[in-house]
């Protein structure tokens, strides 16, 4: 500015002094209509030089009165941030201090004048919750998405989220479900679904999101097997509950070729066939999954069984244990001859399992052998060994 001014000054007194100095003036004349203006060239280019720094201080004089009104609201609108920024500060801190109530006005007074006014909705939402005002919780909600329309997914989470922690199951599995169905397979959305799956028994559902956690990496494999058993476990009482032996038997024909003999899913299956008198049904699956482990969930299943003939089930076990040593064999043989009537295999097989791992219940098993025996002394000593095992 300073600069143009100085080359102005200078244009003007070569304008002005040039002529004087050459006699040559030189004429003008301005004609509009019957208006007529005459004067030298001098004046002519002086007034024009004149006119042009008159403009430049009429905007020097609008800029500094428009900046001031600038200036002002541009104070106005940071005093109104940084109100918004202390309430929110102080409603964060009455948040992690549990002081609900502090939290959720702090946080509402901190929405005025906030760009993040979302991030106050949800903690506010929260702060409601955590005060059983669900009705405000479900307003804050409401206003985060208005004031944030791009924001449906972080807000129907906060929502669903809220909703299972206030054990509104049925809710949260509704909400998980629009979620999925708009925004698919999101992260922190399986997270969400593994709950409410488990809340609500959803446990195909909970399976299937048990897998996609898994390939994104998101769930270890411990924990994985953990809730996958868990899933089958909810199923099976499920289905025997409304659909009996039958419904088990067509649910367990419909599973993974793998997993179907794994026994810590073929286990409890049994357990459920054998519960709904199903004992011919649970003991041919228990043959199938032995012929592939002799896995001792499965054994302790066997022992539930009620057959008419026990005879190819001991043949079976009895090949089993001339080729494996295990404790828990010898205990399932001997508790199946007590069944079939036959005491003296079973008090060979019970005293070969307390050999290799000795049980408070093979010893009760061994007293009351010795007790129809009348063998008072070594039935004694048997009890006397099984409270030593007792928990």
């Amino acid at each position: 500015m300073i600069r143009l001014a100085i080359i102005i000054v200078i244009l003007a007194a070569g304008l002005i002094i040039g002529p004087d100095i050459t006699g040559q003036q030189g004429y003008v004349l301005l004609a509009a209509g019957s208006y007529t203006v005459e004067t030298t060239a001098t004046f002519f280019l002086v007034a024009i030089v004149l006119f042009y720094v008159l403009l430049l201080f009429v905007e020097w004089v609008l800029g500094r009165i428009f900046g001031i009104g600038h200036k002002t609201r541009s104070w106005f609108v940071g005093r109104r941030r940084r109100k918004a920024l202390n309430y929110t500060q102080s409603g964060m801190q009455a948040l992690v201090a549990e002081d609900y109530a502090a939290a959720e006005k702090m946080l509402l007074k901190g929405t005025k004048g906030n760009d993040l006014a979302l991030l106050n909705y949800l903690n506010a939402a929260t702060a409601a919750q955590a005060q059983g005002l669900e009705a405000n919780r479900d307003d804050y909600l409401r206003l985060a998405h208005e004031h944030n329309p791009g924001a449906g997914l972080a807000v129907g989470l906060t929502q669903t989220r809220l909703q299972y922690q206030q054990g509104q199951f049925e809710l949260a599995l509704a909400g998980t479900q629009q979620l999925e169905q708009e925004y698919g397979s999101h992260p922190a959305l399986l997270k969400l679904q593994k709950d409410v799956y488990l809340a609500t028994g959803k446990w195909p559902e909970l399976m299937t999101t048990l897998d996609a956690l898994a390939s994104q990496g998101l769930i270890d494999a411990d924990e994985q097997a953990a809730l996958k058993q868990q899933a089958y476990v909810g199923w099976f009482d499920s289905t025997a509950h409304t659909d009996g032996s039958a419904g088990l038997l067509t649910l367990w024909q419909g599973l993974p070729r793998k997993e179907k003999y794994q026994p810590e899913i073929l286990a409890p299956l049994c357990d459920r066939l054998i519960a709904l008198k199903a004992h011919k049904e649970a003991h041919q699956l228990l043959l199938e999954g032995l012929s592939k482990i002799t896995d001792p969930r499965l054994l302790v299943c066997m022992t539930q069984l009620q057959l008419s003939d026990y005879h190819p089930l001991l043949t079976v076990l009895e090949k089993k244990a001339k080729q494996e040593t295990l404790p828990e064999l010898h205990s399932t043989l001997g508790q199946l001859y007590l069944k079939d009537g036959k005491p003296e295999e079973a008090e060979a097989h019970l005293q070969q399992a307390i050999a290799l791992q000795p049980t408070a219940g093979d010893y009760i098993l061994l007293a009351g052998l010795a007790e129809q025996r009348k063998d008072v002394s070594q039935a004694n000593d048997y009890y006397r060994h099984s409270l030593a095992l007792a928990p």
